[in-house]
This record gives structure tokens, C-alpha cells and sequence, in this order.
């Protein structure tokens, strides 16, 4: 799966590095400073560019510090919902060339962006639409989401979604 000169990331942690040898069950990469590590291929992904203008409807502001407001939630529109489908084949158009990691990191990479945006336009919920398969997707969205302040999630409603979907409150 994984061949040496490949770039490569850690699932769980901001290390990056260039693969040097693949070794009985374990994959040995330097990062950019020269350091070695030592992973299992279970917790690597490959390190794959992304074109973000292909997953954005309109240019998102940048922002330098993030930006609370306090306000009386009565102001708000109680009902601003966006709806996010995460099916790959919805994503990109050439779905079938990418494993699984890169099918897995694209998704994770527009949920993140989606997120993000949402944040940035005030909305009060998202729903992430994940589909139902062997969960991994739905694990990674959890993971996700738990490192996000300010924001609640849960199982989007079951009559409408037939727990295929997280919905996420911004408070």
C-alpha cells in the first residue's frame, strides 16, 4: 500500500514526512527536519494536495483571529440549516481512481472546510450527511469535531436522515 518516497500523514497527530522504508508491519518516514518515526500503516494516510476552489460555492473571508459574538439567541433565525452530503461520488468526479485514504482525507478535508465556513457565516446548524457503511467516516467526523469549541453534535434526526447524519449546533 505504501511505497517508499511517498508522502505520507498520521492520522492522529501533525506529523508529516516522506516514507524511507516499509519494514515487516511497520512504515518508517523523516519528517521535514530529518527525524524518523515509526507507524503502523493503520494510522498513516497518504499526503495528497487538494484543490479547495472545487469544494467552495463562494470565497470564504480569511481570518486572522477568531471572531465570538454575544449575542441573545432570539436574534437569530432559528432555522438557518445547511446540509452537507459527504458521499465521495458527490465530492469529486474521479472517485474511482482514489483508495481509500485519499477518499477518506477529501471527505474529512470538505467536512472541515464546511465546518469552518459555517462558523465564519453565523449559521446556527450544519448537518454533515456521512452515509451508512462501516462507521469509519462517522468515527473520523466525531474525532473531528471534538477538537471544535462553542459547537454541540449528535445524531441528525433519525425520521429524516435514518441515522446516516450528525447534525452540529453553533452556540
Amino acid at each position: 500500500m505504501f511505497k517508499i518516497g511517498q508522502k505520507v500523514k498520521v492520522l492522529d497527530d501533525d506529523i508529516s514526512g516522506v516514507i524511507t522504508k516499509v519494514k515487516g508491519d511497520y512504515v518508517y518516514f523523516d519528517d521535514e527536519f530529518g527525524f524518523e518515526y515509526e507507524y503502523l500503516p493503520s494510522d498513516l494516510i497518504k499526503d495528497i494536495e487538494i484543490d479547495y476552489d472545487d469544494y467552495k460555492d463562494i470565497e470564504i473571508k480569511e481570518v486572522t483571529k477568531a471572531v465570538f459574538k454575544t449575542f441573545r439567541k432570539s436574534h437569530r433565525h432559528p432555522y438557518v440549516t445547511r446540509e452537507v452530503d459527504l458521499h465521495i461520488e458527490n465530492l469529486v468526479d474521479n472517485w474511482k481512481e482514489l483508495d481509500t485514504a485519499q477518499i477518506l482525507q477529501t471527505q474529512l478535508d470538505v467536512a472541515r472546510n464546511e465546518i469552518e465556513r459555517a462558523m465564519l457565516e453565523s449559521q446556527i446548524r450544519l448537518i454533515l450527511i456521512h452515509g451508512y457503511g462501516k462507521g469509519v467516516l462517522k468515527k473520523e467526523l466525531t474525532e473531528l469535531l471534538y477538537r471544535y469549541t462553542n459547537i454541540e453534535f449528535y445524531d441528525a434526526s433519525f425520521k429524516d436522515y435514518h441515522g446516516d447524519a450528525i447534525e452540529v449546533k453553533y452556540i
